[in-house]
């Protein structure tokens, strides 16, 4: 007989007890899977009064439109598994999107955290309308399942919108949501298109009060940027305009351009409502490619302006962010690790450079290096937080971002300033020497200037002493000339006389003129003209039955040219008081001189007589005739005379300024 071991009560209840626990662990571990299907919500979750729903494997989706969907006893189960947060339009199969769909989320949240929920953060370019368990509690855009009827949402920098959720043990959110663009233009901005998905959260009173100075925050920080960038790019102009030969003030004025443009282009939303076909390109593409231009220039920028040209070779880095705006459209690289590769390969080259800079004891290299490093760290950390490696504070973030667009503008200031002002103290010292020995030379030379003075008055003084003297000589001969046609019975040489005196006369009157006149060298013509005519009209016995005008600015000509002119307008005014009105009638002749450029001008000499030119043979010897001629060459004139409708003589002929005479 077998041996059977006797079974004790014992054991059997221990495997009863056994086979109880494991079912008992087993169904505890399936209702906590069964729990742990539904998130969680509570107050750990909120990131600065914002709380998102980043529960990526929690989030379903359906393609199409149904109202039921927004039900939250509907069953949702068989639906797809796809996160909407951050979701890109190329990541989207096909077969799932023709432009609209539902999401949906279920979870569970701490009484106390619904609560302190005062707002709804939605973040998106498509058109959503929201429902909260089963309520619709706001839109964004019109919602259309037509593309043509789709009214898009522009993420702007408005205000969270109001939410109050009942409190309950499980909430259901469900987003109606279409987005037809996104997935039409994805090919054109592949990794910039904007989501085709969504962000979404619930926002406390601490986000709710930020979310309200979203914008008037946003502007300021852009204000602080543009105006320091502004500030810097004048006075940056203002240097490479001063010293052109310094190419780095050209490239520096270039960087902080580019800078400036970039930080509007990333703000751009302040001013333009735009969609999401147009906001890559300013945002995106126009900034990132402006920004990288910039940066892409500050290694040049180093070595220009210390003088390394080992290093001149990095001006070529500028194709680098060319490349890379390419890139967005024909992609060959990953964009993150693309940028992060330059980065780091300029804030080498830049550390390199500024080492041999501090070595070679340029002054004022640190404030370079705290511009140049500092913007590329900035600019880390900035890229750090839109991965979201790392969390800064909203004030943090934004001071980030000012100190990204103006450190090193704002270094390089500092660093030429620093340089022009220890060349300003050096040359203060330099003008201290210099100046005493300038005021010794300065008081001998008032000196000397005192006894020129002296002397000059005195030859002025000689001068229009001369010029009175002449004035009177030529009166004597005037005079003789008049006594001596006194004792003439011969009418012809009574004539001859006449002309003559005139002439003797038109010169004194000059003289006259130079004497009275404060620039010795020079003569106002109109004046002069007047005084002639007057003078001829009277000799003539004329004055009532011929007038002259005289239509002319003031303007004066030098003694060599005023002399031939006086004595050219002696003889064509005797001759047109001899000859244009032979019958005794009344009659109008009209003089004038213009300038018609710098050193050409036209005498113009008309009457409304009989029209007998200038060389008509009707009585006397023609030496008149012969004079104008001779005068007319000596001022290098051309004479020309129409006597179609009266006589009318015009004279272009340059300024005649004898050398070493000078203009006074």
């Amino acid at each position: 007989m077998l041996y059977r071991p006797k079974i004790h009560l014992k054991h059997k209840v221990l495997k009863y007890l056994y086979f109880i626990g494991t079912a008992f662990i087993l169904f505890y571990f399936s209702t906590l899977d069964s729990y742990a299907q539904k998130p969680h919500v509570d107050g750990s979750l909120f990131r600065e009064g914002l709380l998102e729903l980043k529960f990526k494997e929690n989030w379903k989706y359906q393609p199409g439109d149904n109202p039921e969907w927004a039900n939250p006893d509907f069953d949702d189960s068989d639906w797809y598994k796809i996160n909407p947060i951050g979701l890109k339009a190329y990541q989207m199969p096909d077969s799932l999107w023709s432009g609209f769909g539902w999401w949906r989320i279920t979870f569970t949240a701490d009484p106390n955290t619904v609560e302190s929920i005062e707002r709804l953060y939605f973040n998106s370019w498509g058109a959503a309308e929201i429902y909260l368990d089963g309520e619709l509690v706001e839109t964004y855009g019109n919602f259309s399942t037509d593309s043509k009827l789709e009214k898009t949402h522009t993420p702007n920098y408005a205000p969270d919108r109001p939410l109050k959720i009942t409190p309950k043990d499980v909430h259901t959110l469900a987003v109606r949501f279409s987005n037809h663009q996104a997935k039409n233009n994805f090919n054109i901005f592949r990794y910039f298109a904007e989501n085709l998905g969504f962000d979404i959260g619930f926002s406390s009173a601490v986000r709710a009060k930020f979310s309200d100075f979203r914008y008037p925050n946003s502007f300021a920080t852009l204000s602080v940027i543009v105006a320091v960038l502004f500030i810097l790019l004048v006075l940056h102009v203002l240097l490479y305009f001063k010293f052109r030969k310094e190419e780095p003030y050209l490239v520096i004025t270039l960087i902080t351009f580019f800078f400036l443009c970039a930080a509007i282009c990333a703000h751009i939303l302040l001013f333009f409502e735009l969609n999401g076909f147009t906001n890559p390109i300013f945002s995106s593409i126009l900034n990132s490619t402006a920004f990288g231009l910039g940066y892409g220039l500050l290694p040049y920028s180093l070595s220009s302006l210390f003088r390394i040209q080992k290093f001149y070779w990095t001006r070529h880095l500028v194709w680098l962010a060319l490349f890379r705006t390419a890139n967005y459209f024909i992609p060959v690289f990953n964009f993150i690790l693309f940028d992060a590769t330059i980065i780091l390969a300029v804030i080498v080259l830049m550390v390199i450079i500024m080492r041999i800079a501090i070595k070679e004891k340029n002054r004022g290299a640190l404030y370079v290096t705290f511009g140049a490093i500092g913007t590329s760290v900035f600019l880390l950390v900035n890229r750090m937080v839109n991965a979201e490696l790392i969390t800064l504070s909203t004030f943090l973030y934004y001071v980030d971002l000012i100190l990204l667009y103006i450190s090193y503008p704002l270094g390089i200031y500092i660093y030429i300033t620093n340089q022009y002002g220890r060349l300003f103290l050096a040359m203060e010292q330099e003008v201290e020497v210099r100046t005493q020995q300038l005021n010794e030379t300065i008081r001998d030379l008032t000196k000397t200037q005192h006894e020129l003075s002296l002397k000059n008055n005195q030859n002025v003084l000689l001068l229009k002493e001369i010029h009175h003297r002449v004035k009177n000589n030529l009166e004597v001969v005037s005079g003789l000339l008049a006594l001596q046609s006194a004792k003439m019975d011969d009418p012809t040489m009574q004539e001859v006389m006449l002309a003559s005196q005139n002439r003797v006369h038109s010169m004194g009157i000059l003289h006259q003129k130079l004497y009275q006149s404060e620039h010795l060298a020079f003569i106002e013509m109109k004046n002069y003209f007047e005084n002639l005519c007057i003078n001829i009209l009277d000799s003539y016995n004329e004055t009532d039955r011929i007038k002259v005008n005289i239509e002319m600015k003031e303007l004066e000509m030098d003694v060599d040219t005023a002399v031939p002119l006086g004595l050219i307008v002696n003889e064509l005014l005797t001759n047109a008081l001899k000859y244009a009105f032979p019958k005794g009638e009344k009659g109008k002749i009209e003089l004038s001189l213009e300038s018609l450029s710098e050193d050409n001008f036209q005498l113009k000499i008309r009457d409304n007589g009989v029209g007998k030119a200038l060389d008509a043979k009707i009585r006397g010897t023609g030496f008149g005739t012969q004079l104008v001629d001779l005068l007319t060459r000596q001022i290098d004139g051309n004479l020309m005379q129409d006597v179609s409708n009266g006589t009318m003589i015009l004279i272009n002929f340059k300024r005649q300024v004898a050398a070493g005479s000078g203009q006074v």
